[in-house]
């Protein structure tokens, strides 16, 4: 995370007392506020679509990446950046005095201040801007203006790759909330909790809370650590690791990686350099169950990023802790607990080690960083190797009974231990869905595909064969007319056309030729994805283009109405040396000049 605090975080004191429950806390105040009131937090609004929440999150993502980044630092001796915070000081001076005694409103200072603010990369300005303009408006004048800016809309229009904080709205929003951090009342921690569960705001939301250090602002972080999701998470764990109490362990690990919707490396790592992970790990009496599975999941998911980043020049991430006593705390909590995220922890250590090992034996890692610690751990590793292959197994197909979340990482990672049950167990599951409940369940069953492909299981294919039966109307589907665009976000139909997908790619990764009319049937899909699947899927289940019917649909596929389509057409007629489609090529380059490169490459191979 870039870093975003602009002067030491000023930590608030440790109670003396501790948490009624674990992953529970309590809060007294210990530091006072300025009087600077803010209005109260606007009303929550309804829910988003799921376009807008796709196109939300996607923004968020190039913003936070983008703020990950290293840039190179400013000076506030460089002549022109002087220069312009020289002419900044002087402009927003005359406004602060315009609104405090020139009966200005703050919608106009509002207005004014915001290009003000467009001096360049944000992370770049932050640790000059923000100073400077806290020197103007120590008093809190501003703080009206700071919310009106923040009300306002980051713009909607951007392209998928524009970082939202690089627009001149978006510089100052962010700006905005930086300078809320500096002003201590229970309703600016309010608005700033709420801000921090928008990935939009969490960013700059979350650092002003740190800044805060209040009883206000902590009681903020923690409703927003409950009620954040993707980035926003990130941003609020990283906001707690900041504060580093021990008060605040529990919590951070109870809900940290809930609702991390694929994010959960960028906030394993923070949980991991911050909470002594031991401790939980071991179990016993006086640790909630909970607190024990999500340490191990946290190690999980540290062991795998240092994997792979296995050879890299940094250090990885799991050699910051004593990695022997780690293990040791990692089997002593599987012994005891017998919970299958301890188990999972362990077939990961076990991963690493041997790679590590490896390497260490082939001399191409000579770090006595790693050699230490690995070293100090291969004592340990025949028992852990004898116990995961009894009793670990066991714990993982005992959990899969009555588990239904743990069911794809340990089925996963049953599959690397090449337990003879896993294909039978993948099977069955296929065989008793008798409908696709979401996306997310059609994913899930895309990757049990995708598993027994890399088992090598070719009894799959029927059972796949008659998931598509149960849960997509291949009928009803191939009698719409076919899409141009891609289905769009939150339609009925794309859980169905992820499993056709998914069943198609399965039986070219097989290779298995008896499905092939199931596949041509499939080019006529009203979804261009399952079209393009299918069209890909030609190329290995019939690679010759042997069979008539086959040559047939690919000189179709030059109608389709999709771009994607017709171009993988192209690329097989070429791979067949169709020399039949050539005038059905000719037609293509005159109807649709922008087929005309690719129409006279295919016709150079085919000539």
């Amino acid at each position: 995370m870039a870093e975003m605090s602009l002067e030491e975080t000023e930590s608030t004191p440790p109670l003396n007392r501790e948490p009624r429950e674990p992953g529970t806390m309590e809060f007294e105040e210990v530091t006072s506020t300025a009087a600077v009131m803010a209005p109260a937090p606007s009303a929550d609004v309804a829910p988003l679509s799921a376009a807008v929440q796709q196109r939300i999150n996607r923004a968020a993502t190039v913003e936070h990446l983008a703020a990950r980044r290293a840039l190179p630092e400013l000076s506030a001796s460089d002549p022109e950046v002087k220069k312009k915070l020289s002419e900044l000081r002087t402009e927003l001076t005359l406004l602060v005095t315009d609104l405090r005694w020139g009966g200005q409103s703050t919608k106009e200072t509002a207005e004014r201040t915001i290009p003000l603010l467009n001096l360049g990369p944000l992370q770049q300005w932050i640790p000059l801007l923000v100073p400077t303009i806290l020197e103007i408006d120590r008093a809190g004048d501003l703080v009206p203006v700071w919310i009106n800016i923040i009300e306002q809309e980051d713009p909607v229009d951007l392209p998928s790759d524009a970082n939202p904080a690089e627009t001149i709205i978006g510089r100052a929003r962010r700006i905005a909330i930086l300078m809320l951090g500096y002003y201590k009342t229970a309703e600016i921690s309010e608005l700033l909790g709420k801000l921090a569960t928008d990935s939009r705001s969490s960013l700059y939301a979350t650092r002003s809370l740190v800044k805060q250090a209040t009883v206000a602002a902590m009681k903020a972080l923690a409703v927003a650590l409950r009620d954040s999701e993707g980035w926003a998470k990130v941003d609020v764990i990283d906001a707690f690791a900041i504060i580093n109490q021990p008060r605040f362990y529990e919590i951070m690990l109870a809900s940290g990686l809930d609702h991390a919707n694929g994010l959960e490396s960028y906030i394993a790592a923070p949980l991991f350099r911050t909470i002594p992970l031991e401790n939980y790990l071991r179990g016993g009496d006086n640790v909630v169950p909970r607190l024990t599975q999500q340490a191990a999941l946290v190690v999980s998911q540290v062991l795998q990023e240092s994997m792979n980043n296995a050879g890299g020049t940094s250090l990885p991430l799991i050699f910051e802790h004593d990695l022997p006593a780690l293990t040791t705390a990692l089997f002593e909590g599987a012994k005891s607990t017998q919970y299958w995220q301890l188990v999972i922890a362990l077939h990961r250590l076990g991963l690493l080690l041997g790679r590590y090992w490896a390497e260490i034996s082939r001399g191409t890692i000579q770090n006595q960083r790693f050699v230490q610690q690995i070293y100090a751990c291969l004592p340990m590793m025949p028992e852990i190797e004898h116990w995961m292959n009894i009793t670990g197994r066991d714990v993982l197909w005992e959990a899969l009974s009555y588990q239904e979340e743990s069911f794809f990482p340990i089925i996963k990672i049953l599959g690397e231990l090449h337990d003879p049950r896993t294909s039978q167990a993948l099977i069955a599951r296929l065989d008793t869905t008798t409908q696709l409940a979401d996306r997310q369940h059609a994913i899930l069953l895309g990757q049990i595909c995708d598993m027994l492909v890399q088992l090598g299981d070719r009894r799959a294919v029927g059972s796949i064969r008659e998931l598509v039966k149960r849960t997509v109307n291949i009928d009803a589907r191939a009698m719409r007319g076919k899409r141009r665009d891609n289905l769009p976000v939150g339609d009925a139909d794309i859980p169905g056309s992820i499993v056709y997908g998914a069943a198609i790619r399965t039986f070219a990764q097989f290779g298995d030729r008896s499905t092939l009319d199931f596949i041509l049937r499939a080019t006529n899909d009203f979804d261009p994805y399952v079209r393009t699947q299918a069209l890909e899927a030609l190329k290995s289940i019939d690679s010759q283009g042997e069979d008539a019917s086959t040559r047939m649909v690919v000189r179709e596929a030059l109608n389709d109405p999709r771009d994607t389509v017709v171009r993988v057409a192209c690329q097989l007629i070429t791979q067949y040396h169709d020399v039949e489609s050539v005038a059905s090529l000719r037609i293509l380059a005159e109807t649709r000049p922008e087929f005309a490169a690719a129409v006279q490459e295919t016709l150079r191979q085919l000539v």
